[in-house]
Order: structure tokens, then sequence, then C-alpha cells
């Protein structure tokens, strides 16, 4: 390789890694500032660590620089301009009579504090772009004579980093501050302080990546900095679209939180980081509250927060509400004339609006004060050549702006069509015809270059292009994100069909899934596992889904598969907590979840199981020690908030619970969990108006409102309201028609009715939709009783029998269809049977017993009778049997004191007329 295209990784001081680069770029680097001297270098992909200074080449372009800039021997502290926390800080405003409209210069604050000398004369709307030099040549010196030890403890820590590091073209991973660094005094990082602030406020990617180091570098040296904190999670917002998007990244934004609400508990900063992880993972209703929450708290305030304007007017833009949007954004610039991004989101309103000449003005102060913030650049390029019809200026600014790829992959793909639209006004097809598909590639949603590259190639020269795979994933994250899982699983889909990636299968398996269309999400599933036979998370959807259709035998063989592949995976005994959950089985749950906790002590997902179990448990200590530590791992969890009120309101009461849903209710107003889960809490408590009311509020507020009808069909029925309880639940199948429970519950109201053939009718609804569902097939054995037919119900019972042989009430109800034929030995047989599943269930031994009489076997029923006396003694039923025996014995006094017996603990009994005849009738020596 000739020495000018050899290609290097950097790594800072920080440990942090730039490149791969070709020798000229860093030369190129070094002559700007951007290396100091401090960094070392790698040969990419796998040369050694050594210090920059060591390879002759830089070595003498540092010693360029140096010459050039006898300032540079100064310490870091001094030649970095001093830093003030007015102009930067996220709580801080600037002055009233320094803000403008408009991006404006740096406060007088910081321009007190440069080393004097000549400055040009600035335009009022210029920002202050400060550039922070290299270190002096002694301590690069210094650095490279290091001792060999600590030279060879940095390449392994490099190296470490690298493989850790290495990514994708075009995509990024986001850095986590690490914890338990040696800490410094604040004061020590005010050059880095100022030069993370800098660099943030470019609004640029390469800018955004610089922050990110240094505000990682800060909070590593000063953890009680929360500040930086916030301003990193902003930045870790705008490095997002260049991400992976995935758990890894996730994590880092999650991990910045927890530091966040630890030193900065219920304060603006640690707000700040939870509205912006909430963002990223797609939950934008509780982003918006909290963001509303903490203005109307700091507004008013003398230290308005200026992140918060940004982010409500940067929410608002994502729905669309333009001019709010650009209220919120004008606020976050007059308190903040030096950060770019809040005139660029207005300006992209305004072009929305179709105020272009407004929005033009505005991109175009923005290149004056940075020319190399490429999003400004393309999106001026695209209003010249469209609305201002100034074909060769927008040419120029798009191709002057598509020379690199610094800004998310739908701008650029917009600007790569603006080029092909203007190459097609000129008639040079084939250069249109090349910029489209560039377009394509980079947006395969962008359905005007799709248009265009039929319009020019025809269908077969569409049909050659290939999006990469990371680009379908990314663009099929982009609609799960906004819930159109039908396009997501499309491109999915394709991602999968073009290199047989299994997470792309997975994927649009769980789109699937959501557009109720299970077996075909099984189905996905089932191709990932194959695909990649270790990829347990594949095996763990696909037992959760197989639970939630009751088919528990094959979710239990998936997770017996995925421990073989990986018997030391939390996420397998995670997956059999949650499978035990699904049948109800608490201590199974426990068992688990232990088991899992083992594994990775703070698994959300576990401790929530753990919780939910412990409550059905009715061990509310234990639960509310789960659902605490759930809490505190994500505070934003809506599964872990629920769960830490049920658990307060088993351990101080419903009134305790019912107060701290109702303050998630006040704070996320928007998040229906939280009503929902509050209307539950009364309708346990039989509060139905309370509870009616709540229901009533979701339906209102959500577009598919099906948990809500189904809530609230259970308080109406309660009430007595049984006609509107009907119709709520046809409401809910009709939202969700993978959903049988709506109809099961439909069916189960007309059976109290004594409605048998209606209630048989939603019960075979139920059978079309799930085979599987439980109890369905007892229920219809039910209404076929009620039909005065047994045969129909032996039949129901016996398939019934065979999908849940532990299920007791099948065998009681075959018990009553064999008393009902008069087949008295088979009824006695099937209440033995359900005694072995329910043994302490006294009025169970008072029906064997009543089969027994009927049988001829007074001895074994009496035997019976005595068994439920011991179970429950005062069970009125059993004195009445008692004296059918005793009158089949023909000993009447027994008889008689049995059947009084029997009033005397049940005086209303709806028999009473009936049984005192017999009484009457015994005294007598009359035979009824």
């Amino acid at each position: 390789m000739e020495q000018g295209n050899r290609r290097w990784i950097i790594r800072d001081a920080a440990g942090q890694l730039e490149g791969p680069f070709t020798t000229e770029k860093v030369l190129y680097k070094i002559g700007r500032g951007e290396f100091s001297g401090e960094e070392y270098i790698a040969l990419y992909p796998d040369g050694k660590w050594i210090p920059i200074s060591q390879d002759p080449q830089f070595y003498d372009k540092l010693l360029e620089v140096l010459s050039k800039d006898p300032n540079r021997e100064m310490s870091e502290e001094t030649s970095v301009l001093e830093f003030t926390r007015p102009v930067t800080s996220s709580m801080n405003v600037v002055p009233p009579d320094q803000a403008t409209t408009q991006p404006g210069p740096v406060s007088e604050t910081i321009e007190e504090a440069k080393p004097k000398r000549k400055k040009r004369k600035k335009r009022p709307e210029d920002i202050e772009l400060v550039d922070v030099r290299p270190q002096v040549m002694k301590a690069v010196l210094r650095r490279a004579r290091l001792p060999l030890l600590v030279i060879m403890v940095g390449l392994a820590v490099g190296a470490g980093v690298f493989f850790s590091a290495t990514q994708e073209k075009g995509r990024i991973r986001l850095i986590a501050p690490q914890r338990n660094q040696a800490q410094v005094a604040p004061e020590t990082l005010r050059g880095r302080v100022h030069r993370g602030f800098t660099e943030f406020l470019k609004d640029t990617l390469d800018g955004y990546l610089k922050a990110q180091n240094d505000f990682v570098y800060i909070i590593e040296r000063d953890s009680k900095n929360s500040e930086a904190m916030a301003l990193l999670c902003v930045t870790y917002l705008q490095l997002w679209p260049y991400a992976y998007q995935d758990t890894s990244d996730s994590k880092v934004i999650a991990s910045v939180v927890q530091m966040s609400s630890a030193v900065d508990p219920g304060g603006a900063n640690s707000a700040a980081c939870r509205a912006v992880d909430l963002a990223v993972r797609n939950r934008y209703q509780e982003a918006k509250s909290l963001v509303e929450s903490v203005l109307d708290s700091w507004s008013h305030t003398r230290q308005p927060p200026i992140l918060f304007y940004y982010l409500k007017g940067q929410l608002l833009e994502n729905t669309n509400e333009h001019m709010p949007a650009i209220g919120y954004l004008k606020s976050a610039q007059k308190l903040w004339p030096q950060w770019i991004l809040p005139f660029v989101l207005e300006a992209q309103a305004l072009t929305k609006l179709e105020r272009y000449n407004d929005a033009g003005n505005l991109y175009r102060n923005i290149l004056r004060n940075n020319p190399a913030h490429t999003v400004a650049r393309i999106e001026l390029g695209l209003l010249e050549y469209k609305q201002f019809n100034r074909n060769e200026q927008g040419e120029s600014y798009l191709k002057q702006a598509l020379e690199n790829d610094n800004a998310p992959r739908s701008v650029l793909s917009r600007g790569f069509f603006g080029l092909a639209e203007i190459a097609l006004n000129r008639g040079d097809n084939a250069t249109a015809l090349r910029y489209a598909e560039k377009a394509y590639s980079l947006n395969s949603s962008n359905n005007m270059a799709k248009n265009l590259i039929v319009q020019i190639g025809g269908v077969k020269t569409l049909k050659k292009q290939k999006t990469k795979t990371g680009q379908l994933m990314h663009e099929g994250d982009q609609f799960f994100r906004e819930g159109d899982y039908h396009a997501a699983q499309a491109h999915y889909k394709a991602a999968f069909e073009q290199e047989n990636n299994p997470l792309a299968a997975l994927k649009a398996a769980q789109c699937l899934w959501k557009l109720s269309f299970s077996t075909e999400a099984i189905e996905w599933l089932n191709r990932a596992i194959k695909t990649d036979p270790k990829l347990i998370e594949a095996y763990v959807t696909l037992a959760d889904y197989q639970a939630q259709r009751y088919n528990f035998l094959a979710a239990a063989r998936v997770l017996e598969s995925a421990k073989r592949v990986n018997p030391r995976s939390h996420e397998v005994y995670r997956g059999y907590a949650m499978l035990e959950l699904k049948r109800n089985n608490a201590k199974g749950v426990i068992s688990f979840g232990k088991r899992a906790l083992q594994l990775f002590e703070n698994d959300v997902e576990t401790l929530i199981l753990m919780a939910q179990a412990s409550i059905i448990l009715r061990d509310f200590k234990m639960a509310f020690n789960y659902a605490s530590k759930a809490v505190e791992m994500d505070v934003n969890h809506r599964k872990a908030q629920v769960a830490y009120a049920e658990a307060l309101a088993g351990l101080q009461g419903v009134d305790v619970g019912i107060d701290y849903l109702l303050r998630l209710v006040n704070n996320y107003s928007l998040v229906t969990e939280y009503r929902l889960a509050l209307g539950k809490m009364h309708l346990a408590d039989e509060r139905y108006a309370q509870a009616e009311e709540i229901f009533r509020q979701i339906i209102k507020l959500e577009e598919k409102p099906k948990e809500a009808y189904v809530e609230l069909s259970k308080v109406l029925r309660a009430q007595g309201q049984i006609e509107e309880a009907l119709d709520l639940l046809l409401k809910a199948a009709v939202l969700d028609p993978a959903d049988a429970e709506p109809l099961f519950m439909a069916g189960a109201i007309y059976l109290d009715l004594k409605r048998p053939r209606e209630a048989a009718v939603q019960f075979q609804r139920v059978l079309t939709i799930n085979k599987l569902y439980p109890r369905v097939h007892y229920q219809l054995g039910r209404a076929a009783l009620l039909e005065n037919d047994p045969k129909a119900a032996l039949t129901y019972t016996e398939q019934e029998k065979k999908a849940n042989p532990n299920l007791a009430d099948a065998y009681l109800l075959a018990a009553e269809a064999h008393s009902l034929m008069q087949q008295y030995s088979h009824c006695a047989s099937e209440y033995q049977k359900a005694i072995k599943l329910r043994p302490q269930q006294a009025n169970i031994y008072v029906k064997l017993a009543q089969c027994y009489r009927k049988a001829g076997n007074l001895d074994a029923a009496m035997a019976m009778l005595n068994v439920a006396a011991t179970k429950e003694s005062g069970l009125a039923e059993i004195y009445k049997e008692q004296g059918a025996i005793y009158e089949v014995k023909g000993d009447t006094a027994h008889a008689i004191e049995a059947y009084r017996q029997y009033f005397a603990l049940d005086p209303d009994a709806p028999d009473r007329q009936q049984i005192e005849d017999r009484i009457s009738a015994l005294q007598s020596g009359r035979r009824l």
C-alpha cells in the first residue's frame, strides 16, 4: 500500500476512537488543529498503537503547526477560553439585553476572557466558533517518552476499545461515561467544558461526535456534573439518527439517565435525560408529558430550562404542529442564541408552512455562521431550485453538501433527488438516473426517487436496485416507531431475503404479531431461529407468543431448546418465569425468576415478573422490594410503575396505591396505561362509579381502546347493565379480531342470563380464533347442559379434559351430566377425579355423597359427608344430604334432625318449603 493511501485509527487521551482516515486526512486534521499530539495512532485494521508523535511524517506536521502558533506553549487551562455558565449552562439564561431572535455573538463574559489579539470585524448575527488548538510540544514529547509499561497498558485498552467499537460505514456507536474514574477538581476541566460546548453549538455530526467525547470525559472526572449529563443526553438525541439504534445504544442512554437521576433527583437536568430516553424509545406521549411538566415548573423562574423549550419544539414538530413548535424554538433561540439547532428546526418548520423566503433567509444566516452545516446547505439548495427557480445556485449548494454524508439519510436522500430533478430538467437523463438511484439507496421509502427510476430506466432498473440490509433495517425501525407495522414488516422481510438476517426475521415477526397475524409471526420466528440457532431473543419471543395463545407445551419446548443452546442465559429463565405467570403459577414464576436474577440481577423485566407473582401470592413486602428496584432501574417503565402501585396498595392500603397512580396520571396525562391501572384498582375494590369514569375517559383518549372496553364491561356487568356490557365486548372483538377474550366474556354473560344458544355462538367464535383457548369447551358443555343435552355436554367435557387435564371444573360438569342421565356410578367416578384436583372443597364431597346415595351405596355416601364436615363443618348442604340418606334408611328421627340443622345453618334456603313438606310427611308417616 502506498504511503499516502494508508488508513489510520486515532485514539485520543480519553480512549475514544476516530477513523479510519487516510494519511493525507490525518495530516490535514493536524494542520487544522483537530489533533493535539496526545493521541495514539494505529494502522487500520490491525496495526499496533503508537503515540502519533512517534511517526516521522506526523511529527513533522505537528512541529510545523507549532511553529506557526507560538502561543501553544501554554497550559490547557490558560490556552482555552474561560467558560462561564450564563451562556452555556442548560439551566441558565443569557441576560435579556443580550438575547436576540437570530444567531448572535457569544456573550461578553467569554469575549473578555480571550487573549488580546486583532480580530476581524464581525457581523451582528455571527456565531463565534472557538478554535481549540493543540497542546504544547513539550507535552507531546513527554507523552512520547512514556515508560514502555504505560504504553503497553494503553495499547491493550485501546485495542479493546477498537474491537468493541468496530462499526458499519455510516453507523456509529454511542459512548457511555465509565464509572469509578478518578475525580478531579471541576476547575481543571474548564477547557474541556468549553470545547464541548463549542462543538455542541455547531449542530453538525462532527461537532456532536466531538462534544460527546468531551462531555463523556468531563462526566467521568466530575461525576456530579448534572449539566454536562443533560447536554450529553441531548447530544445522544442528535446522534441517534446515525447510531445503530439497538439495545447497546439504548443502554448507553439509560446509563446516563441513571447517573443524572442519582446526582439531580427531581431536577431539570435529570429530567432532560429522561425525556431523551423516552423519545428514542418512541414513547413520545410520556416524553411530551415530562417536558410539559418541567416547563410548567421552571419556565417562570429566573433560570428557564433552555433545553426543554427545544425539546418541546422538537416534539411538536414531529407531530406536524409547526406554528406551536416555532414558538418554543424561538424561546430557545432567545435564551441561547449561539446554538444553531433551534434555528435549523425553525427553518424546516417554515418550509413546511410554505414560508419559503423566511426559511431561505434563516438557512443563509446559519451558513454564514457555520459554512460546514450540511443539513442547512442541502435544505437551502432544495429551496433555491424548487421555490426560487435558481437551478445553478441550488445545484451548487447540493453538490457542496453531498460531498460528505454528515446528515441524516432522509435528508441526504432528498438532496440527491434534488440533483436528479435538476439533471432531468436539463435533459441529462443518465445523470438524473444515477442521482435518483443514490437517493433511493439512501431511503427506499423515497417514492419520488423510486418513480423517477421507473420513469427513466423502467421497472427492470428499479428491480436491480439493491438497498443495503442496514438501510432496510433502519427504515423498518423508523416505520415501527411510527406505528406503521405493515410498512415495517415489509422492510424487515426484504432485509431477511437479502442476507438471511435473523434479526430482520425476528423484527418482522414482532410486527406481524402486532398486526394480529399470529400464525405468520410464529413462522417468521422459526425462520430466525433456523438462520441463527444462537439467537436467544427469538426463542424467548416465540415462547411468549405460544404462551399468549395458551399453547403452554409448545412454549416449554421452545424454552428447553433455548436452554440447550445457552444454559447460562438469564433471558431463558425469564422466559420460563413469563410462561409460569401466564399459567397462573406464581410459585413457578418466583423459582425461575430467582434463577434469572442470579445471572443478571438488574434485569428490569424479571424484576417486574417477580413483583407481579409476589402480588398474586399476597407477599406485598417482596412485591414492593422487586417493584422498587425495577423503578429504580427504569423510572419510565410503565409496567414497573404499575407493579409498584399495586405493591403499595397491598402494603399500605388501596387508597395509597390509588394516590400513587393518580400522581402518575397527572404527570403523564396522555399515558393511558396508568389510567387503566387506576381503573382496575378501583374495580378490584368495588368502587364501580370511579372505575367507570376512568374507563370512559380512556375510551375518549385512545383511538383503539380495546382493553378499556373490556374493563368497562366488567364494571357494567357488576352494576347489572348487561346490554351495554355486551355491546362493549363486541366492539372490543372488532378492534382486535385475533383476541378471543372479549367473545369468551360475552359468552359467559349469555350463560349467566340463561341464554345458552347465544352463548354457544360466541364460544364457537372463540374456537375459530384459537382452539387452545382455556375453558371454552367447558363453557360449551355448560351451554349444552342448559339446553338439556347432557350427551353434548359430556363430549365437550372430554375435549376440555384433553386440553386442560388439571381443570377440576370439567370433571364436575361431567358428573352433573351423568347425574342428569341417571348414570350415578359414572357421576361418582367424575366427582372422585375432581376431588383429587380440589381436595379441600367440601361441597364436592357432598355432591359425591349424593351420587353414592342415588346409586344405593349409603355407607359410602355417609362417609363422604363425614369428610365434608371435616373440611367445612358449617356447610348447610351437608345436613340436607344427611337428612336424605337417613330418610332412605328409614331413620325418621335422624332425618328430621338433620333437616332442621340445615335450616339452622341456612334459614333462607331456596328449597325450605320443599324440605318442610318432607319433614311434615315424615312426622305423619306419609311418603312424598
